[in-house]
C-alpha cells in the first residue's frame, strides 16, 4: 500500500511539475507577444486623431501590410499636422492626393525595423526609412518644455506606442522627404553664392545633382563655407578666391589648388554632426587627406590638432546652420574659413604617458602614481586590469622623459595582465617612419641583466600591419657608440642618463598611407610581466636623424 501510495504521490508530482512548466511557457508566450492590434487598425480604433493619415495609407495601398505581422516603426501625424500639410499643398482633403503622392508621404514615416526613442539621437536616426532617406533626431525646447524632434519639422507628442508589428511615435505634423540635391540646395541659399560659383567652376556642382539609384553611392556631405566666412577670409567674390587658390588657372584640374580646395570640403558618405564627431577623422575627396574631428563642449571642431608639440586652432561647426538633408547628403556650415594642409613627413616623438585623461588629474599629473581602469581613455581599449600612470624623482620614473612613464601589465594566461592594448596615435603626416619604443627596463621578478625571472616578449603593429621585430621590456642597450648601437637597432634616448636600462628599440619600418592619427597594437606573444615601462614611442622619417633629439628628465629636449 505505501509503494502504491509512493507511486500515486510520484505521478502527481510529475503531472504537478508538467502543469507548473506548462503555465510558464504559456506565461513566457504572452510576455513575448501582445494583444494589441496592429498599426493600420490602431489608426482606425482611433479616427479623431489619425483617420487623415489612415487614409493617406488607404490611397498609398500600404493598409494591408502594415495590417500584417512585421517589425516597423511609424511615426503617425494627428489629424491636425495632415491638415496642415494638405493645407501647405493646396489640397482639402487626403482623398485628393494621387496614389504616387500617398506612396511618398508615407514612405517617410515608415522604417523598417523598430526604434524606441532610446535610440534616438542628436542626427541622423540609426536606420533609413522607406523612402530612402534618413531622419534626424534631435531635442527641441519650447517655452521650457523639452521634446523629441523629427526632421526639425515635427515634434513628438506621444511615443513609443507599442502595437502588434512595431511601435508608433505621434507627431504633431507631417514630415516632408528632402526635394533638393545638394547643389541646388547650396544655389538656393544666397549666402553660398560664392562658394557655389566655386562648386560650378570646378565642376563638383555637377556631380552633387546626381541622386544615385545605389544608396552605396549616393550619399556625400558637404561643408560649405558662406559669403561672410569667406569675406572675413579676405575672398569678397568668387574672383578673389580663384585668384588666390587656382594655381594653374584650370580649377576643373583635380591637380589645382581651387579644385583641392572645393574637395576637401567633400566627406564621401552620408555624416550628419552626430557621425561626425563619433569618429576622430573622416577621409575627405582630397586622396588620403583627412578632417579630423572632435567635440568640445557643444563645439563641433575640425583639425583642431595638437602636432609636434604645437595646439593648431580648429574651425567650428554651425550647428545651427547644419545637418541640413539634401536628396544625395547632408550640408553642414563652417563658422570659419579653412584649407587642405600638406604637411611633409616631420619626426612624432609621442609621450605615451601625456594623455587628456591624466591631465585632467592635476593632483596626479606629474606629482604621483595613478591606475586607469578599462575604457577610462577615449581612443585606448586594452583587455583586463588596469594600466598605472607612474611618477617619481627617484628610481624607474627617474630615468625618464619627465620623470614619468605608462606602466603596462602585458602577457599570456594571467587574469592580472592584458594581451594586449591598443592605442590611438597623435596626428601623422602620411610617409614613411622607422619606429622606435623607448622605455626603462625593469623586471618584475629577478634580476635585470640576468637570464630568469619575468620578461614578456610584444609584438607591436600599426594598422593591423605588425613591425618585424618584437620587444622585450627587460631587455637593456648593449654598449657602444651612437652609430654601433643603431646599427643594431638600439639607442640611448636620454640625454644625461647613462643607465643601459633607459633605452630605444627599433621596432621597424612603416608607411603610414593617410594623414591621420592611427592604431597602435601591442600584443603579447610569450611570457609575461606587470612592469612594462613605457615613455615614448617615435615615428621617424626614414630619411632624418635618428639619434637626435635626446630627452631630460626635466622635460626637455636637447639636439
Amino acid at each position: 500500500m505505501k509503494k502504491i501510495s509512493k507511486s500515486i504521490f510520484i505521478l502527481l508530482a510529475s503531472i504537478l511539475g508538467v502543469v507548473y512548466l506548462l503555465a510558464c511557457a504559456d506565461i513566457q508566450i504572452v510576455e513575448s507577444t501582445t494583444t494589441d492590434v496592429n498599426m493600420y487598425s490602431y489608426l482606425r480604433k482611433y479616427p479623431d486623431k489619425y483617420s487623415d493619415f489612415a487614409t493617406i495609407l488607404d490611397k498609398a495601398g500600404y493598409a494591408s501590410f502594415l495590417d500584417a505581422y512585421g517589425a516597423y516603426t511609424m511615426f503617425v501625424p494627428t489629424n491636425t499636422g495632415v491638415q496642415a500639410y494638405l493645407k501647405g499643398i493646396n489640397k482639402t482633403s487626403a482623398d485628393q492626393l494621387t496614389a504616387d503622392e500617398a506612396k511618398d508621404i508615407a514612405k517617410i514615416h515608415i522604417i523598417r525595423d523598430t526604434l524606441t526613442t532610446k535610440s534616438f539621437k542628436d542626427g541622423k536616426l540609426p536606420l533609413i526609412t522607406m523612402y530612402g532617406q534618413f531622419l534626424i533626431g534631435g531635442v527641441s525646447y519650447q517655452n521650457g518644455i523639452s521634446s523629441f524632434s523629427v526632421n526639425r519639422q515635427a515634434s513628438i507628442i506621444e511615443s513609443n506606442i507599442l502595437v502588434g508589428n512595431g511601435i508608433l511615435h505621434v507627431i504633431d505634423k507631417a514630415l516632408q522627404p528632402a526635394k533638393s540635391s545638394l547643389s541646388s540646395l547650396i544655389e538656393s541659399n544666397p549666402n553660398y553664392s560664392v562658394f557655389t560659383q566655386a562648386l560650378k567652376e570646378t565642376g563638383y556642382y555637377d556631380s552633387l545633382k546626381i541622386v544615385d539609384a545605389d544608396l552605396t553611392k549616393r550619399w556625400s556631405t558637404i561643408i560649405v563655407e558662406s559669403n561672410a566666412v569667406l569675406s572675413k577670409a579676405g575672398f569678397s567674390s568668387y574672383e578673389a578666391l580663384k585668384k588666390r587658390y587656382s594655381n594653374t588657372g584650370n580649377p576643373r584640374l583635380k591637380s589645382d589648388s581651387l579644385n583641392l580646395y572645393i574637395s576637401y570640403h567633400l566627406l564621401p558618405g552620408i555624416k550628419y554632426l552626430a557621425d561626425i564627431i563619433s569618429a576622430a577623422s573622416h577621409l575627405t575627396k582630397v586622396p588620403l587627406e583627412v578632417v579630423t574631428s572632435k567635440l568640445d563642449g557643444q563645439a563641433v571642431l575640425l583639425n583642431d590638432v595638437d602636432f609636434n608639440g604645437i595646439h593648431e586652432q580648429g574651425i567650428e561647426l554651425d550647428r545651427n546652420l547644419s545637418d541640413n538633408a539634401a536628396t544625395n547628403g547632408v550640408l553642414h556650415s563652417a563658422n570659419s574659413h579653412f584649407i587642405v594642409k600638406f604637411r611633409k613627413p616631420t619626426p612624432i616623438h609621442w609621450k605615451v604617458s601625456d594623455f587628456p585623461e591624466i591631465r585632467k588629474l592635476p593632483a596626479y599629473f606629474r606629482k604621483q602614481n595613478y591606475a586607469f581602469d578599462m575604457a577610462s581613455i577615449k581612443d585606448w581599449s586594452w583587455q583586463m586590469n588596469t594600466i598605472t600612470y607612474v611618477f617619481g624623482t627617484s628610481g624607474v620614473p627617474a630615468t625618464t622623459y619627465f620623470n614619468d612613464c605608462l606602466q603596462v601589465p602585458l602577457g599570456i594566461g594571467n587574469a592580472a595582465r592584458s594581451n594586449w592594448i591598443e592605442m590611438k596615435t597623435p596626428l601623422i603626416v602620411k610617409g614613411k617612419y622607422k619606429v622606435w619604443v623607448c622605455y626603462r627596463a625593469q623586471k618584475q621578478s629577478g634580476t635585470l641583466g640576468t637570464t630568469g625571472g619575468s620578461s614578456s616578449v610584444v609584438q607591436v603593429s600599426v594598422n593591423g600591419e605588425p613591425l618585424p621585430r618584437p620587444v622585450t621590456f627587460t631587455d637593456q642597450a648593449p654598449t657602444g657608440t651612437a652609430g654601433e648601437l643603431e646599427s643594431l637597432g638600439w639607442k640611448m634616448y636620454m640625454d644625461g642618463v647613462t643607465s643601459l636600462f633607459a633605452c630605444g628599440r627599433l621596432l621597424g619600418t612603416v608607411e603610414i598611407k593617410t594623414t591621420d592619427r592611427h592604431t597602435l597594437r601591442m600584443q603579447s606573444i610569450s611570457g609575461g610581466q606587470n612592469t612594462n615601462n613605457i615613455d615614448l614611442i617615435q615615428f621617424i622619417p626614414i630619411d632624418m636623424n635618428q639619434i637626435s633629439p635626446r630627452f631630460t628628465q626635466s622635460g626637455l629636449q636637447v639636439q
